[in-house]
This record gives structure tokens, sequence and C-alpha cells, in this order.
């Protein structure tokens, strides 16, 4: 599974921007928008880290669906074959956040969260194109304090998705419930956001 998902993550960083060879998602995304050339260097960092870490963490066969949240947020790469879904799971030492993570945790505005350990989850999505297998990382990511799955922050990864009118505006209310098709646990954060009370990031 590590040589199919390495395989993917070369497929999605393979082309160049510049003289529009190759087909990669970062590539077509350097063809589109403004707003969304803007969220490259994230989309790319995402895909970097998956990389750095697919050889360092184990990768586990799961299933990731809103019905069994991950009662587990040790470090793994966990990938769902039947849902089409990977979650990576990247621990974070203390004060390390925006070091690993730079421009995937940029909408983080809270310096206090910065300096906290945990473990961060980038969700990704598999998607099938004339039968070609893509990875597309999400929009979203999400900070779970000490690992403790009663503790997610929510982080707004790509911005460009603020201009979609069918998020309303409230990217944070989307992220929580999009976070359930990959098991992320997002109850407590759920009932703070319900009774307007969430953390300002």
């Amino acid at each position: 599974m590590k040589d199919k998902i390495s395989t993917m993550i070369e497929a999605a960083i393979g082309g160049d921007v510049l003289t529009d060879e190759g087909g990669g998602f970062v590539s077509i995304m350097g063809k589109s928008s403004p707003s969304i050339r803007q969220d490259i260097p994230a989309a790319f960092e995402a895909y970097t880290l998956l990389s750095h870490f697919l050889g360092r963490l184990p990768v586990r066969p799961v299933t990731l669906d809103a019905a069994s949240p991950l009662p587990d947020l040790s470090p793994a790469i966990l990938h769902d074959a039947t849902a089409a879904r990977l979650v990576a799971l990247l621990p974070i030492g203390a004060g390390e956040l925006t070091a690993v993570a730079y421009w995937l945790t940029d909408s983080v505005r809270s310096d206090q969260v910065k300096q906290m350990a945990g473990v961060l989850a980038l969700p990704f999505s598999i998607e099938s194109h004339a039968g070609v297998e893509h990875l597309l990382p999400e929009w979203f990511a999400a900070f779970y304090v000490r690992g403790e799955p009663g503790h997610c922050i929510p982080i707004l990864a790509l911005r460009s998705v603020l201009a979609d009118q069918r998020f309303g505006g409230d990217w944070v209310a989307v992220a929580l419930e999009r976070m359930t098709a990959f098991a992320l646990p997002q109850e407590q954060a759920a009932s703070a956001v319900r009774n307007h009370n969430g953390t300002t990031l």
C-alpha cells in the first residue's frame, strides 16, 4: 500500500506549472483562478508531509465513516480502500506545529495553540478518473491537542474554498461536518460551535 500511495503523491506533484507540462493536481491548481493558485504551497506541503511520514509511520487499513469515530489518534496513516479515503495522523511536538506544517496551519491565529503538542490530522480523498486514481488533499485539517479525541481544533488549510457560496461564510461548521466522513472525532468541538463557544483559532 505504501508504494501505491507514494505513486499517487508523485503523480499529484508532477508536472511543471510554468511550462504547462505534466498533469498533476498541483499543476492543475497552477492553471486555475488566483485564489486557487494561492493554495499551492499548502497543497504541496500536504503531499510532502504525507510522503515524509509514509516511511516513518505505520499504514493501517481501516474503515473511515461517520458511524465509528476513531477512538485512537496515535500517529499513523489510515487508509480506507472501500471509501477511497486516507488520513495522515502526524505527531507534533510542543512548539512545532508551524515548523512542521507552516502553510497548512497559516490560518491558526492562537499563539497558545501553536505551542501545544498534539496530532495533526490531514485528510485526503482518492478519486478515480479514466481508470487512474488521484490523491486529493481536503480543504481542512484538524489539530488534536495532546492527541485527545475530545480536544479538536479545525483548521482552514485551503483558503480558496471561502469563495464557494455553498459554505455560507461558516467554514468551521462545514469542516466539522465533513470531518465525520473521515471518522475524525469532532463531537465536542461541534457542540461548542452550536453553543457559540468556539475557540478563536
